[in-house]
């Protein structure tokens, strides 16, 4: 009972911590000690805490998400990011623009990072006449669709490492799920609106294009082809864009501060990851789940998409879902996928959401005003998908 308890007071802190601006691998810690401290005697507690930070699946999952960062932080710096968008509008109509640039952007998942495309998605908008509302919905959908099976984005390579299911395994099975959230995004956010140009090729700025990405591609390559260690395929990457870029402007001070907060989120990840299995909660839970006959579907959607919608953060969502989830069932790689995909969602429409905050900010629209081209976009993408993974559980054992 006491295991009980501590969860429910570990996601309380969890959350007022985001809410207050703590780090996300701060509040992670600090939840996970709350738990320990209801479920555990001091020493296992520390014990618990020094076994996990020091294993080697902590180290492959920090070295993954700062490599990341590092990669993201580059770009960034030495203005390839823009380069990417730039040339694609020389060859591309605005309303198609419209959508790709913050895709193109999304590319580095960072937080806020919607703010990056915004002005772009604005200026590109107002060529082909679409209200501020219509501009909020694609800086944010177009963004983070494309995420529910990158391989370089940190909750992907969260679900993947605490559930043993390869990147590759589940970008597959998230295919059809992207392609419904993107034909879903089109009706809701392009539908009706007149084209204006047409597209272009010229081979100067396809090459222009093709050589910012290059880095981008080469880590995707050597991580899902060569099955290479992400956090190694990162460094590659990163290499390359330096060596491309030949950058001597770098801002060492802010790229630290800024990946040893994400270090921190690796760290915070497993520590919780730990210290929940060593509580014995989940197997009080599973008691409960059993006694009351829950169909396993009913945890595996709604359970990810409130914690997403609370947090409104896919890592620490993707952490606490999993968490929660793993010690109740033996997970295929579409019931992964479908926690993932609940649980992205549940985040994406978060009013808590970063990206949610700023482009509502940016374009000076309300949340209720967002909200009615996010919630029929968000629900009929979910009517889809989850009878479709469903459906593959059935099928893989």
């Amino acid at each position: 009972m006491w295991s009980i308890i501590g969860i429910v007071f570990a996601v309380i802190t969890i959350s007022f911590s985001m809410i207050y601006k703590l780090n996300i691998g701060l509040s992670l810690i600090l939840g996970s000690i709350v738990l320990g401290l209801f479920s555990l005697s001091l020493p296992d507690l520390l014990q618990t805490i020094f076994d996990a930070s020091v294993s080697l699946s902590t180290f492959e999952m920090v070295m993954s998400i700062v490599s990341i960062t590092f990669l993201n932080f580059m770009y960034q710096n030495t203005g390839k990011a823009q380069d990417l968008a730039e040339n694609l509008g020389k060859m591309i109509p605005s309303k198609i623009l419209v959508a790709i640039i913050p895709a193109i952007f999304g590319v580095l998942p960072v937080t806020g990072g919607a703010l990056f495309s915004a002005p772009l998605v604005d200026s590109e908008g107002d060529k082909i006449g679409i209200e501020k509302e219509r501009k909020a919905f694609l800086n944010m959908w177009f963004r983070h669709i494309p995420h529910l099976l990158y391989p370089l984005e940190t909750a992907l390579v969260i679900a993947s490492h605490l559930t043993g299911v390869s990147l590759f395994t589940m970008i597959i099975y998230q295919i059809p799920v992207l392609v419904v959230g993107l034909s879903f995004g089109y009706l809701f956010g392009l539908r009706g609106i007149k084209e204006k140009g047409a597209f272009v090729i010229e081979w100067r700025y396809l090459r222009r294009f093709l050589l910012s990405f290059l880095p981008i591609l080469v880590t995707v390559i050597l991580t899902l082809v060569l099955n290479l260690k992400i956090f190694i395929s990162v460094f590659i990457g990163s290499i390359l864009l330096f060596f491309m870029t030949r950058s001597k402007k770098f801002a060492v001070a802010s790229s630290l501060k800024t990946m040893s907060n994400m270090a921190l989120i690796g760290f915070g990840v497993m520590i919780f990851r730990q210290i929940s299995q060593d509580s014995g909660v989940w197997d009080v839970v599973m008691s409960l789940v059993q006694a009351n006959s829950l169909w396993p579907p009913i945890l595996l959607v709604f359970l990810p998409m409130l914690i997403g919608f609370i947090l409104g953060e896919s890592s620490p969502s993707i952490t606490l879902s999993l968490s929660m989830l793993l010690p109740l069932y033996k997970f295929n790689p579409p019931e992964v996928c479908l926690v993932y995909t609940c649980m992205y969602f549940g985040h994406l429409i978060s009013p808590l959401h970063l990206c949610f905050s700023v482009t509502s900010e940016y374009f000076k629209t309300r949340t209720l005003q967002m909200y009615k081209r996010f919630i029929p976009a968000t629900i009929a993408t979910l009517i889809v998908d989850i009878p479709l993974m469903i459906m593959l559980t059935k099928y893989v054992q």
